[in-house]
């Protein structure tokens, strides 16, 4: 499933962007939400906590909720997710992506393994421009994170 390993790979790329441009705020920057997105560090928390509930369910697993002490704490626990996505989607056989499926509780129904994927990781592209967005607020720029951009550093 080379598109799902392509999409788990360009996930870990823009998750390492977006946190390394928000090591650069202060605490106090972190947790500002007066832009009216919600603050920084709740957007990022929430987008980690996405990624790990869906691969906890994925696996029949219960999900448990994270919680961070610290931005670090939070950038080292949403890489180490995202390579789990890397990992997992690399041996993730066609017939059973499709057929396989688990349940979000959250929702309410059922939904396929490659679904599974599917939501986290694009759901994850909305709350990075979220937080790309609220950079600039802070006097940063916003983080590049295409695609294109991740095959021209990565593949070229």
């Amino acid at each position: 499933m080379k598109s799902l390993t392509l999409l788990a790979e360009h996930n870990l790329w823009a998750n390492q962007l977006v946190l390394e441009a928000c090591s650069e705020l202060t605490s106090k920057q972190l947790e500002d939400d007066s832009h009216g997105y919600g603050s920084v560090i709740e957007l990022l928390s929430h987008l980690v906590q996405v990624e790990h509930a869906f691969f906890e369910l994925a696996h029949a697993r219960t999900p448990n909720q994270i919680e961070f002490k610290s931005l670090d704490e939070l950038r080292d626990t949403c890489l180490t997710i995202d390579q789990a996505y890397v990992d997992y989607v690399g041996d993730l056989q066609p017939g059973k992506a499709e057929t396989v499926r688990f349940l979000v509780p959250w929702f309410g129904f059922e939904i396929t393994l490659l679904e599974g994927v599917l939501q986290p990781l694009t759901h994850s592209h909305k709350h990075r421009s979220d937080v790309s967005m609220i950079l600039p607020h802070f006097g940063g720029a916003g983080v590049e994170m295409d695609l294109i951009q991740w095959i021209a550093q990565t593949k070229v």
